[in-house]
C-alpha cells in the first residue's frame, strides 16, 4: 500500500486488461480515480494478504 492507496495486480495480460476497460488496445497501467457505477472494482478478487 502506497500512501493509503490500494494496489491490485491484474492476473491477466495487458490485452485482457484493455478489453476489461472497454478499449481495443493494450493497457499497462490503470488508475481508478472515481469508480462511479463501474463494475471493474467489484470484479476484482478479494485481497487475502498475499504478496
Amino acid at each position: 500500500m502506497l500512501a493509503k492507496t490500494g494496489v491490485h495486480h491484474y492476473s491477466g495480460n495487458n490485452i485482457e486488461l484493455g478489453t476489461a476497460c472497454g478499449k481495443y488496445y493494450r493497457v499497462c497501467t490503470l488508475a481508478i480515480i472515481d469508480p462511479g457505477d463501474s463494475d471493474i472494482i467489484r470484479s476484482m478478487p478479494e485481497q487475502t494478504g498475499e504478496k
